[in-house]
C-alpha cells in the first residue's frame, strides 16, 4: 500500500512538473514571440528612409535668446537668413548656422542627407569666399564667382526653408523642392550643383 501510495504520488509531482514546464514554455515563447514583433516593428522603423528623430543636445546653446530646441533653432535661422542681402553676409550666416550643428542633430537616412547638402553648400561658399578674397584671382573672373556665390546662398536659403517645413509644419507647405525628406522634384539638379559642378 505504501508502495502504491509512493507511485501515485510520484506520477501525481511528475505530472505537475510537467504541467508547469509546458505552462513556463508557453510564457517563453509568448515572451520570444513579442520580442519578435518588436524587433521587426524595429527594424522597419530604422530602415525607412523617412523616418527621423531628433538627437539633439542642446545643452549650453541659447545664442539668440530662443527655446533650445530644434525647432527653435531651425525656425529661427530660416527666418533669419533670408534678411540679409548683402553678398559679405553670406558665408558667415552659412557658417554661424553650420557651426551651431554641434548642438542640434537628427537621425534619418533622407533628412541626414537634406543636412548633409546643407553643410556642402556652407563648405561651397566658404570656398568662394577665399577665392573672392585672393588678391591674385582675375577681376575676369570675380563676377562668376560671385555669380555662384549668390547662386550657393539662395539654395542654402531654398533647403533651410525646406527643412523647416519638414521640422516644423510636418511638411506641410509650400517648398522649392530640395529635400530628400519631402521627395523634392529639384534634389537632383541641388546635387548635380554640389557634386558634379
Amino acid at each position: 500500500m505504501k508502495l502504491i501510495k509512493l507511485a501515485f504520488t510520484g506520477l501525481l509531482v511528475s505530472g505537475l512538473l510537467t504541467g508547469c514546464t509546458k505552462e513556463e514554455t508557453k510564457v517563453e515563447q509568448a515572451k520570444t514571440e513579442d520580442t519578435k514583433v518588436e524587433q521587426v516593428k524595429t527594424e522597419a522603423e530604422v530602415n525607412d528612409p523617412k523616418a527621423w528623430k531628433d538627437v539633439s543636445t542642446p545643452e549650453g546653446f541659447n545664442e539668440y535668446g530662443i527655446e533650445p530646441t530644434l525647432e527653435a533653432w531651425i525656425a529661427y535661422h530660416a527666418e533669419d537668413i533670408v534678411k540679409t542681402t548683402d553678398v559679405k553676409e553670406y558665408y558667415p550666416r552659412a557658417r554661424r548656422l553650420r557651426n551651431e550643428m554641434k548642438y542640434f542633430r537628427i537621425q534619418g537616412d533622407d533628412l541626414q542627407k537634406d543636412f548633409d547638402n546643407l553643410q556642402m553648400l556652407q563648405t561651397w561658399m566658404g570656398h568662394l569666399e577665399y577665392v573672392l578674397s585672393r588678391q591674385d584671382t582675375l577681376e575676369s573672373d570675380r563676377p562668376r564667382f560671385n555669380d555662384d556665390l549668390k547662386q550657393s546662398f539662395n539654395y542654402f536659403t531654398e533647403l533651410l526653408h525646406d527643412i523647416d517645413i519638414v521640422i516644423n509644419h510636418d511638411g506641410i507647405g509650400e517648398t522649392f523642392g530640395f529635400t530628400h525628406q519631402l521627395d523634392g522634384n529639384k534634389v537632383k539638379e541641388l546635387e548635380t550643383y554640389l557634386y558634379v559642378n
